[in-house]
């Protein structure tokens, strides 16, 4: 316990009057009391913050624990404490900076990189909250909740190779894991990889769990361009359980691919009541909602794939229509600058720079884009099979 200094000074005699001597006598006696009490403030404001927070009182435990911290600056627990009271109410961005001052005092403590990665997890910044978790399971790489949390961060990024190369180790192990046999499956699939992933659905169905089976399945099915199976097979594991995370993502993505938009736009709201931080379901309704001509109603969707994805293509691309459609040319023009930059291959936005530099009268530009589209014809024209070899 932290013990402040106090010096108590004597009083001398005085000349001065005895209402005087009364009154400085309360005043040392008043200051003495306080000093005993600061001495024994941090416990009992530790306690009674603590007993605030058990009963639901959140916004008091907070007060108490700042309080305390005006007092014990460094006391790591009491930090730790504030920001997962503050964390509770929402307010991730003063929780993260308690957990950073706690760091600062033991910068390699697991429970404290946990609460940070999760506290930027829960804001939707899955790139920060991997990269406080890669930080963690640099240290403790035994911690099965960092392994699952930063998994799925990278599923979310869609970084599904990544997803792998953390998950195959922990699996060649042990391979009854669940989460890890479900989270594996999933990136294996998404990557293309689909027989690998075939081989973790034999593992996940010996655990008898017939939903996560039937996600899989119809993860794989859609991979395979097998939409209708795809939607049979999300549509039958969505009658036993509506609420089975990740079904109605997958059943909006396999109906859009059968061509049914409306049952797919119903789907994907219903993925994002879910979860509303749901990329591909931001992205997806928000691209059809735009396709339509709603755009003040793709708007919000398309921001917040982009704020979930800031680096992505298909975000980028989707937002750069999207200020085509709101007439705000220039704003377009540096949107799919950009996406051109990152992914030059991809035709689709050649296509819409040369209209958008024809619109704004920049003749040459909007040839060279138009030149840029032969030119990727001609190379996919050169990579087919040849039909007329036997």
């Amino acid at each position: 316990m932290l013990v402040l200094p106090w010096r108590q000074c004597a009083l001398r005699p005085t000349v001065a009057s005895c209402a005087l001597g009364c009154c400085l006598l309360a005043v040392w006696a008043g200051a003495e009391r306080h000093a005993r009490g600061q001495d024994r403030a941090p416990q009992t404001l530790s306690n009674d913050a603590d007993a605030a927070y058990g009963r639901g009182d959140v916004q008091q435990a907070i007060a108490l624990y700042e309080e305390l911290i005006k007092i014990q600056p460094d006391s790591v627990e009491a930090r730790t404490n504030l920001g997962v009271a503050l964390a509770h109410l929402g307010r991730y961005n003063d929780a993260v900076a308690q957990y950073d001052e706690a760091l600062k005092r033991t910068p390699d403590n697991p429970s404290i990189l946990l609460d940070l990665a999760l506290a930027w997890y829960k804001q939707a910044a899955f790139d920060t909250a991997a990269v406080k978790l890669e930080r963690m399971r640099a240290k403790h790489p035994e911690n099965r909740q960092s392994l699952y949390l930063l998994a799925d961060c990278y599923l979310r990024l869609g970084r599904n190779q990544e997803a792998v190369e953390l998950l195959q180790p922990v699996y060649s192990l042990d391979p009854n894991d669940r989460a890890v046999d479900f989270a594996l499956g999933t990136a294996l699939i998404r990557g293309g990889q689909i027989k690998q992933g075939e081989v973790i659905i034999e593992q996940v169905a010996k655990t008898g769990n017939q939903d996560e089976v039937d996600l899989l399945t119809a993860a794989a099915q859609l991979a395979a361009q097998d939409s209708k199976a795809a939607a049979s097979t999300i549509h039958k594991a969505l009658e036993s359980e509506p609420d089975l995370p990740g079904a109605w993502l997958l059943y909006a993505r396999a109906l859009l691919d059968s061509g049914d938009h409306e049952g797919a736009r119903t789907a994907f709201l219903r993925a994002l009541q879910s979860d509303p931080n749901d990329f591909e379901a931001n992205l997806y309704l928000g691209g059809m909602l735009r396709y339509d001509g709603s755009i003040a109603d793709a708007t919000p969707y398309l921001e917040k794939a982009q704020m979930l994805r800031p680096a992505s293509v298909e975000a980028g691309f989707q937002i750069g229509l999207l200020n085509l459609a709101k007439g705000r040319l220039q704003d377009a023009l540096s949107d799919l600058r950009r996406v051109e930059q990152q992914s030059p291959d991809f035709k689709e936005v050649h296509v819409q720079l040369a209209a958008l530099y024809a619109r704004l009268h920049r003749i040459e530009d909007s040839e060279r884009e138009r030149a840029a589209v032969v030119h990727l014809d001609e190379k996919v024209r050169e990579q087919a099979p040849n039909r007329s070899q036997p």
